[in-house]
């Protein structure tokens, strides 16, 4: 049963359900059955979803502020007393002066009085070709790919992370406060678990190694009150063209090869591998015949072997590359008579010059 607030009188009674929410989900004698009872009170209507969120995104930015003087003042004005409390079918609590100042706050819908949002704790940035691990002060611990970019914004009731750019993998330490990733295409939300984060153009892709997440869409479907969510060994693509998020099995569990400076492709177009080169160099592999983007690849590389790469391909397709442009290396279709099977009758035996040796 939904948890009745006692602490506000008025207002939009979504809001305020939202606020109880809120508030019984980071309550130290929190149960397993609570936690059911709010999923189920999330899926029941689009507007719970959206409004919980919002707590979450006003929490992460202003939480920290709530025991400002004027804002005690406005609870004094509003007869709400320091021990306000919260009353569920089975439970009541209290909770402190801090979370019910701002709560309080915002259901009124006059959180404006807060101060504005604090800058981010952190930015963590890694240039073209660069790893780096990073420790959160929560003990998170974070690798950054290549020219990856994010943002980590902590408070005493949430951890919130945006993800700018780039590729990270995430272990997060298991506490209480949840911990959510935000990207332009969707994220997720976890308490303590481990998960790769992908973003792209046009989606993000997210591959979980350990624990469950809930996921954060935002298309379609982000408003439709339905809560989606990943266990181990699942994967999930959000954004671009896709109305709701995309959910496969991984073939392969465990931490990406890129942490190892490995780049794995297993029946991956020539255009995606392309992409994926680029990323780690300044100078450019470019497709310049269309009709090459869809080669079929499969091989192990070291993300900076892009020559080794380069050689591999043009041994086993009928393809040549083109370096004369400074910054820039052209692939195109060699029109030499050895190299004149079509590109689908490559041998087995020249499609294995792809799998290049690490060492």
């Amino acid at each position: 049963m939904m948890p009745k607030l006692e602490l506000i009188d008025g207002g939009d009674p979504v809001r305020r359900q939202a606020a109880a929410w809120f508030a019984r989900l980071r309550a130290d004698d929190v149960t397993a059955g609570d936690t059911r009872d709010w999923q189920r009170w999330m899926a029941a209507d689009a507007r719970h979803r959206a409004a919980y969120e919002r707590f979450e995104r006003l929490w992460a930015d202003a939480g920290e502020h709530a025991p400002r003087p004027e804002i005690a003042a406005r609870m004094d004005d509003a007869g709400i007393a320091n021990d306000a409390r919260v009353a569920s079918a089975s439970t009541r609590w209290r909770m402190g002066a801090g979370m019910v100042a701002a709560l309080a706050l915002v259901t009124a819908g006059v959180w404006q009085l807060m101060l504005p949002s604090a800058a981010p704790e952190a930015t963590y940035v890694t240039s073209v070709g660069e790893h780096r691990d990073v420790v959160l002060k929560d003990g998170t611990r974070v690798t950054l790919d290549t020219d990856t970019q994010l943002r980590v914004t902590f408070s005493d009731d949430a951890r919130a992370i945006v993800l700018d750019r780039g590729r990270a993998y995430f272990r997060v330490a298991k506490e209480r406060r949840p911990l959510s990733v935000h990207t332009e295409q969707g994220g997720l939300r976890v308490l303590g678990t481990t998960f790769e984060v992908d973003l792209r153009d046009d989606d993000v892709d997210i591959a979980l190694v350990e624990g469950e997440v809930v996921l954060l869409p935002t298309g379609p479907t982000a408003d439709d009150g339905a809560l989606l969510g990943l266990v181990a060994g699942q994967k999930a693509r959000m954004g671009g063209d896709l109305d709701a998020p995309r959910i496969l099995a991984m073939d392969d569990v465990g931490p990406p090869a890129w942490l190892t400076g490995r780049l794995v492709f297993e029946d991956v177009s020539l255009a995606d591998v392309v992409a994926e080169f680029n990323r780690y160099k300044h100078e450019r592999l470019v497709i310049e015949d269309p009709g090459l983007s869809q080669l079929q690849i499969t091989g192990v590389f070291r993300s900076d072997a892009l020559l080794a790469f380069v050689g591999a391909l043009c041994e086993a397709y009928p393809v040549m590359a083109d370096a004369t442009t400074p910054g820039v290396l052209r692939l195109r279709r060699d029109p030499s008579p050895r190299m004149t099977r079509p590109v689908a009758d490559a041998s087995p035996s020249a499609q294995h010059a792809l799998r290049v040796a690490l060492d």
